[in-house]
């Protein structure tokens, strides 16, 4: 396509759009609601991956060792460990170091393990980290057949019902967001469809003269993206103002009542941006194709 003939398209679509002001302002109002509905939604898929993601970094290996092994054995078990596929981390816990964590957690009621000092019934452990927490049953069977290790606790029935959670959350999301995506489609099309209507003569008229239906469609393809583009200007500052303020209030008000955070605003309005930039351009340039599809039939 030539720049001569971009140039006009982007020029006759903005004419278009001044000249019809009040069905441009419903379409781009049509644009905006679609994007606020989809942003929402895309918010809360970010949050419950980051959620997901979060909890499964916290899936831990943890190895008990036997009593009485030397620094140089407690050394290579850390090495093999660490060389096994898939771990991430492995860090050492003396038998002291669990008593005393787990003196701070029983906090008012740590009275219970007076006297223990002296004969600590825990065991020198190993809290191995991994990269994927669907590792967790190769990476315990590769630890609990090396020597020196007395048991490898993981949580077997608790990790498979967090994998299977996270799973149903994320595919759950992407569904209704994809649902809402053709949804919006259908909206903003009949709204462009409008606006379409009312110059239904000047296409007829293009197609008499001769113009391809490309060159029909171009203006109006132009139309669309422009449409799509405010609109989604618009519902990335009302979102991104949101959720600005609502990530600060959980932040500032509700610190220490809520074990997971809200995704951080940067990350988020990052891909609100990519995202719904996109989606709002697909939906005009659509929007405005399936339209126009009907009166090129002259």
């Amino acid at each position: 396509m030539k720049a001569r003939t971009v140039k006009y398209f982007f020029k006759q679509s903005t004419r278009s759009i001044w000249r019809n002001k009040v069905m441009s302002l419903a379409s781009i109002g049509s644009v905006m609601a679609a994007l606020l509905v989809i942003g929402i939604f895309l918010i809360l898929v970010l949050n419950v991956d980051y959620l997901a993601t979060k909890l499964e970094s916290q899936v831990e290996i943890k190895v008990h060792l036997m009593d009485g092994l030397s620094e140089n054995i407690i050394n290579d078990i850390n090495k093999d460990i660490k060389e096994i596929a898939g771990v991430k981390d492995s860090v050492f816990l003396s038998k002291d170091e669990a008593l005393k964590k787990f003196n701070e957690e029983l906090g008012e009621n740590s009275y219970l393990l007076e006297g223990l000092e002296g004969d600590n019934p825990l065991s020198d452990s190993f809290i191995v980290t991994l990269e994927d927490p669907r590792l967790a049953p190769k990476a315990t069977l590769a630890i609990s057949a090396m020597s020196n290790i007395e048991k490898v606790v993981y949580g077997k029935e608790e990790l498979e019902k967090l994998l299977n959670i996270t799973y149903i959350l994320r595919v759950g999301s992407l569904v209704i967001v994809g649902i809402l995506f053709l949804i919006s489609i259908f909206i903003i099309s009949n709204t462009i469809k409008l606006t379409v209507f009312a110059r239904r003569r000047e296409i007829g008229i293009m197609k008499y003269i001769g113009a391809t239906d490309w060159f029909v469609r171009g203006p109006f393809f132009f139309e669309g993206i422009l449409l799509g583009l405010i609109g989604c200007i618009a519902s990335i500052i009302i979102l991104g103002a949101g959720y600005y303020f609502i990530a600060n209030y959980i932040k500032q008000q509700m610190f220490g009542l809520l074990v997971i955070s809200l995704m951080p605003f940067s990350e988020v309005i990052y891909s609100l941006i990519v995202a719904l930039l996109v989606i709002g351009i697909i939906i005009g340039s659509l929007g405005s194709m399936i339209s126009i599809r009907k009166f090129l039939k002259v």
